[in-house]
């Protein structure tokens, strides 16, 4: 999938960061792990994952989390996931430079992996259930919720998931990848695949891109486990195994980055607890109007539990 010329887009019109939490919000912290908490009455709450390499105070996640609890009454946790990074985590995160201050985290060692994501998702499902929180919404924005929708397949069920919400969240295609990783470093990915893969896991390897980074800190396993292919990349290979809770996959048909996320669904459409729904208009980040969009339609899965 093409990110490159989106994410830039994204970091020079994405300008209004929140640096430190507003008066809607408040930190909170689990297992060495940050979240920014938007109270609200009630025991629902929505889980709110960020995206690739971005933070938990970037411009949808704070719009909607602002949304869902002034306007609908919904409790929102927003967890900012660590990237095994310790400046991300806990209480350091607020006056780490790698957190809030551009939308990606580039400049670290970059040994985590697509799975942690899932693991991190489960821990904070675990702390909404132990603050009493009976029914929770897991969503997640673009790898976000790509990697909500691991956690759904991979993960035995809480009883407190009650339904998930995938936001701008496709397919992850291996020959893609591999064209894109070329484009953007004008090298072949295979060959720096099959030599990380005689390194050690925790390797330092000379590579010329990860993600958006280019000349990365990165190990051979973090390199390997974000290359090479694997299904549950993929939210649609994931929901298909996901049957027991409301599916809601919410797509914008201007999006450049999840450009047929109908498509990406198309071969389980069928799924009885799947539901689709795009918005017209709206582009990969739903800036503006359209995230009203998409908050009322995360509300209408709260309000059907």
């Amino acid at each position: 999938m093409q990110w490159s010329n989106l994410i830039r887009g994204a970091v020079a019109t994405l300008s209004v960061m929140l640096s430190s939490a507003s008066a809607s919000q408040e930190v909170v912290t689990y297992k060495q792990l940050a979240a920014d908490l938007y109270p609200s009455e009630g025991d629902t709450a929505v889980l709110l994952l960020h995206g690739t390499l971005a933070h938990n105070r970037m411009e949808i996640i704070t719009t909607l989390s602002t949304l869902l609890s002034e306007d609908f009454g919904i409790t929102v946790l927003a967890p900012n996931l660590s990237l095994n990074d310790t400046k991300r985590m806990g209480d350091a995160v607020q006056t780490s430079t790698k957190g809030y201050d551009a939308l990606l985290a580039c400049d670290l060692d970059h040994t985590h992996t697509y799975m942690d994501g899932a693991k991190e998702v489960s821990l904070w499902v675990e702390y909404l259930s132990a603050k009493g929180f009976d029914n929770i919404v897991v969503s997640g924005h673009s790898r976000g919720g790509r990697q909500v929708s691991a956690y759904l397949a991979e993960y035995p069920r809480v009883q407190a998931v009650k339904a998930g919400v995938l936001i701008a969240s496709g397919m992850s295609r291996d020959e893609q990848n591999q064209e894109n990783y070329k484009k953007d470093s004008g090298i072949d990915l295979q060959p720096l695949l099959a030599k990380a893969a005689t390194q050690s896991p925790d390797q330092f390897i000379d590579v010329p891109r990860f993600i958006y980074c280019d000349n990365p800190r990165v190990t051979a396993e973090a390199f390997i486990a974000e290359y090479a292919e694997d299904p549950l990349h993929s939210a649609p290979l994931n929901i298909a195994k996901v049957k027991d809770i409301p599916i809601l996959a919410i797509g914008g048909t201007e999006d450049t980055a999840v450009s047929d996320l109908e498509g990406d669904f198309a071969n389980i459409a069928n799924q009885s607890n799947l539901t689709i729904e795009m918005i017209d208009g709206a582009d990969h980040f739903f800036r503006d109007l359209y995230a009203d969009d998409v908050a009322s339609l995360i509300a209408d899965v709260v309000e059907g539990l």
